[in-house]
Parts: C-alpha cells; structure tokens; sequence
C-alpha cells in the first residue's frame, strides 16, 4: 500500500512538471506503474523548434526600424551640399567673392628698402579688370618719395672718408607697368566660427617704365632718363562683402644701371593696399 501511495504521488509530481505522457491518466495499477516506469527512463522533453519566419515579413523591431530608414529623405544630387549630407563632413563651398567680369582699383604705399644710400617709399594706384575668376590685367603706377640712409652722411662728413660728393647712379622717381595677374590658390580663414574672411593667393608677370634721376658726373645736375622694366611679383587679397579687399603685394623690378656703371639694378618693392572694386 505504501509503495502504491509513493508511485502515486510520483506520478503527480512528474504530471505537474510536464514530464508525464497521457498514458499515466489510466485507471488500472499495473498499467499506471509501467507508464510511470516509462516517464522516469525518458529524457525531458526539449524545447519546441523555432516557427522560420514566412518571406516577407520581418520582426517588430526589424519593422519599426525599416521604417525609419523609409522616413528619412535621401540627399539631393542637385544641392550644393549633396556630399555634404552623404558623407556627414563639411564641404568647401564656391566662391562668395566674384571678381569675373569686374573691375578693381586699389590705393597703395610702400617700401623700397634695397639701396645702401636712399630708402623709397612709393605711393600709387593699381587698376584692374579680371578677365576670368582667377585671370585679370593688371595697370599700376607709382610715385617715390625718397630718403637718404646714414651711409652717404658719414661717407662727406668731415670725420669720415671726406668725400665731397658721391654718385649713387640712379634714383627712382617712379614705376610704370602693365601685366597679368594669375590667382591659383584660394581659400577662407575663420576668427572665433564669427568672422568668415575669403582670400586669393596671386602671381604677377609684367613689363613697363621706370623714371630715374642720374647725375652723370661730380657736381653735374641731374638727369631724368626713361627705361625699360621687368616686373615679377606675387601677393595676397582678403576680401570683406562684396566691394572691398586689403591686399599685400612683392614686387621685384629689373632695368639697366647708369652706363657708367653698368648692370642692372634690382629694386624689391612691398607694399600694402586697399581695394575697391566695381
């Protein structure tokens, strides 16, 4: 009877945890013992097989995440900032100064420090119109005031060498020339993400006329003469809205010496300008 009543509560135990197959729910003994039997030597049983998900449909989160993906508008090819959006980086935008078709005139002094006995400081004008974007022409002229250096002071002081005078060859009195201006680099600086400054990085090539003041011979007046010269030259233009520029520039001219002399003289000019352009 014992044993009957262990079997029995077995057999509730097994029921409950799903381990029981239906053959145990009979009402006779031996049978009740030998399904018992059965159910304690199975294995448990494993967990039902995974339904494969029918095609074409897919799961909740896949559902909700698909249509995000629908939601979001992909980038115009046509705008301007169409690599922009596709890579997520900022792109280099077109030129907001345009100087195609448009005239510029730029007020200028500078310096001509190169010559042992006088200093230049020349003030002029250039002009310019720009054929293409980065290819204009360029016309400048320019007027030097002059200054002596201490060396031709200490060469006739009395204390020193004691000459009586000293022939410098020739002076400048002012830079004439025409060229072309070529703009390769252009680019745009940032003060603070505040100030947003465009610039062009140009190169100059030109030809003109160089006035000069020679005297000839000791205690001789001088003499104005007209000469030929080469200019080369590059500089720098920040521009500010759409009319104005602060523009450096180098320029190194070549003409011939006094024939006494002899050679070529080589004057470095830089200077600093405002542009005003049309």
């Amino acid at each position: 009877m014992k044993k009957c009543k262990f079997r029995w509560v077995v057999a509730v135990l097994i029921t409950s945890i799903g381990w029981l197959p239906a053959a145990v729910a009979q009402d006779e003994e031996g049978s009740t013992d030998d399904a018992i039997a059965d159910a304690l030597d199975a294995p448990p049983p494993t967990a039902p097989a995974e339904q494969p998900q029918p095609a074409g449909e897919t799961p909740a989160t896949a559902e909700g995440q698909s249509a995000e993906a629908e939601d979001a508008t992909p980038p115009d090819p046509n705008s301007k900032l169409y690599w922009s959006e596709l890579r997520n980086i900022y792109t280099y935008q077109p030129r907001q100064f345009l100087k195609s078709g448009r005239f510029g005139v730029t007020v200028y002094g500078g310096l001509i420090p190169n010559n042992i006995f006088e200093q230049y400081f020349p003030v002029g004008l250039r002009l310019n119109y720009f054929i293409l974007e980065n290819i204009g022409v360029e016309l400048a002229g320019s007027y030097a005031f002059k200054s002596q250096t201490k060396l031709q002071p200490l060469i006739t002081e009395s204390g020193g060498v004691a000459a009586q005078q000293v022939l410098i060859g020739d002076t400048q009195v002012s830079h004439t020339n025409f060229g072309v201006v070529w703009s390769p680099f252009y680019g745009k600086t940032s003060f603070y993400d505040n100030v947003l400054t465009y610039f062009d990085v140009f190169l100059f090539a030109g030809a003109g006329i160089v006035i000069t003041e020679t005297t000839p011979t000791f205690n001789a007046a001088p003499e104005k003469g007209v000469k030929p010269e080469g200019a080369l030259g590059g500089g720098m233009a920040f521009f500010f809205g759409q009319n104005f520029a602060l523009r450096g520039d180098f320029r190194q001219f070549v003409f011939p010496k006094v024939k006494s002399v002899g050679g070529v003289a080589n004057p470095s000019e830089v200077s600093l300008g405002l542009s005003l352009f049309f």
